[in-house]
C-alpha cells in the first residue's frame, strides 16, 4: 500500500511539472535562449577581463556592441525587407490572376489542369486575409505587430542573458545548494560542459547565418533576382534546419531565377549550394566540432519542438540536443580501459615511436631527433603514470 502511494504522488508530481512547463514554455524558451546567448558570448567577456578588464566594464562592452549591432542590422534591413514584401505579394497577387485567366486558354496541358484546381481569386483573398488564414501568412500581412514582438523578445533575452553573465556564480552556487555537497563537482563540471557546447554552437551558427545572408544577398543583387534581401534572409534563416536547410533555401531562388533566364536560375542554384557547402565545410569546422554529436538526435529534436511550438522550436532544437548529448556523456561515461587494454596501447605508441625514431636517424635531421626524445620521455612518464594507477 505505500509503494503504491510512492508511486501515485510520483507520477502526480511528474504530470504537475509537465504542466507547469506546458503553462509557462515562452517564458521557458526565452530564458533557455538567454542562458545559450550568454554562454555564446562568455568566451568574449572571459578575454577581455583576462586582459585587466573590470567585469562590469566588459560586460558592459560586449552587449552594448552587440545591441547597436542587432539594431544597425534592424535599421539598414527593415526598410529594403518590407518594400521587398510588399513588392513579392503584389506580384504573387498578379501572378495568380494571370494564371487563373491565361493559363486555361494559352496555358499548356498542364498548366490547364492546374489552373482547374486553383480556387477563385475572391476565395483565396478571402482566406487569406479571415482569421483563419492568418496564422499561416503571419510574416507578411503582419510584419509590423510581429516585428516589434520579435524585437522586444530579443531585448527580453539580452537582458536576461547579461543578469546571467554578471551574476553567473551566484546563480550556480543557489543551484547547486539543491544537490548534496559531495556531487557539486561533478555537476558544476557537467553544467560548464554543457554551456560550452551551447554557447560553441551558437557562435557557429550565428557566424554561418551572417555569412550566408551577406553573401546570398551580394549574388542574388550581381544576378539581377528580384527579391535579393528576402531571399537572403530566407536563405540565412532555413540553414538552420538540419539536412534539409540547403536545400529549402535553394528553391526560392531557382524558381524566381528561372523567371528570368534558365541560366540565371541555374547560376543562382549553383551559386547558393556552393555557399552552403563552404559555409559546412570551412567556416563550421572552425567554431563547432558539429562530428562529435548525432545528426539525427538533432532532426529528431527539430521534429519534436516544430510541431509543438513552431519555427521557434527549428532554432532551439539543435543547441537542446547538443545539451542534452553533452549532460549523456557525462552521466553515462564510456567504460574505462583495462589494464591490459592500456598496456597493449602503450607497447604500441612505443613500437610507433621506435620506428619514427629511426626514419629520423637516416635524415640526420637533429631538430627532429630532438623533438623524438621529447616524445620518448613524454611516453615513459605517461606509461610510469598508468601503471601506479592500474
Amino acid at each position: 500500500m505505500i509503494r503504491l502511494i510512492r508511486y501515485t504522488v510520483v507520477v502526480l508530481a511528474t504530470l504537475m511539472v509537465l504542466l507547469l512547463i506546458w503553462q509557462f514554455i515562452s517564458a521557458i524558451i526565452l530564458f533557455l535562449l538567454s542562458l545559450a546567448v550568454a554562454a555564446a558570448l562568455r568566451p568574449l567577456i572571459n578575454t577581455l577581463t583576462g586582459r585587466r578588464v573590470p567585469k562590469r566594464i566588459a560586460l558592459s562592452v560586449v552587449y552594448f556592441l552587440l545591441t547597436a549591432a542587432i539594431l544597425s542590422s534592424f535599421w539598414m534591413v527593415g526598410t529594403p525587407l518590407l518594400d521587398e514584401v510588399q513588392l513579392a505579394t503584389d506580384d504573387f497577387i498578379a501572378n495568380y490572376d494571370r494564371a487563373k485567366t491565361d493559363w486555361p486558354e494559352e496555358g499548356t496541358a498542364f498548366q490547364q489542369a492546374l489552373a482547374e484546381q486553383l480556387p477563385p481569386s475572391t476565395d483565396l483573398y478571402r482566406v487569406l486575409t479571415s482569421e483563419q488564414g492568418l496564422p499561416a501568412l503571419t510574416g507578411l500581412f503582419g510584419i509590423a505587430q510581429n516585428f516589434f514582438t520579435i524585437l522586444g523578445q530579443i531585448a527580453l533575452i539580452l537582458i536576461l542573458s547579461l543578469y546571467w553573465s554578471a551574476d553567473q556564480f551566484r546563480f550556480e552556487r543557489l543551484a547547486l545548494s539543491l544537490l548534496p555537497e559531495e556531487h557539486h563537482p561533478r555537476a558544476l563540471h557537467v553544467w560548464r560542459s554543457m554551456e560550452t557546447g551551447v554557447g560553441e554552437y551558437l557562435r557557429s551558427e550565428l557566424v554561418q547565418s551572417v555569412l550566408a545572408g551577406l553573401l546570398l544577398w551580394l549574388g542574388y543583387s550581381v544576378l539581377g533576382i528580384r527579391y535579393p534581401i528576402l531571399l537572403a534572409l530566407w536563405g540565412a534563416i532555413v540553414r538552420l534546419i538540419p539536412w534539409f536547410g540547403s536545400l529549402i533555401a535553394v528553391l526560392p531562388a531557382l524558381l524566381i531565377g528561372t523567371g528570368i533566364s534558365s541560366t540565371v536560375g541555374i547560376v543562382a542554384t549553383l551559386y547558393t549550394i556552393g555557399i552552403m557547402l563552404a559555409l559546412t565545410f570551412v567556416i563550421e569546422p572552425r567554431f563547432f566540432p558539429r562530428y562529435k554529436y548525432s545528426s539525427l538526435l538533432i532532426v529528431l529534436f527539430v521534429v519534436a519542438l516544430a510541431e509543438t511550438i513552431g519555427f521557434i522550436g527549428v532554432v532551439l532544437a539543435p543547441p537542446l540536443a547538443v545539451a542534452v548529448q553533452i549532460l549523456f556523456q557525462h552521466l553515462y561515461p564510456l567504460p574505462e580501459l583495462t589494464a591490459r587494454e592500456v598496456s597493449e596501447e602503450v607497447a604500441d605508441i612505443r613500437t610507433r615511436l621506435q620506428e619514427l625514431r629511426r626514419r629520423v636517424q637516416r635524415s640526420r635531421r637533429r631538430e627532429s631527433m630532438r623533438l623524438v626524445e621529447r616524445l620518448q620521455r613524454l611516453v615513459r612518464r605517461t606509461t610510469d603514470y598508468l601503471q601506479e594507477e592500474y
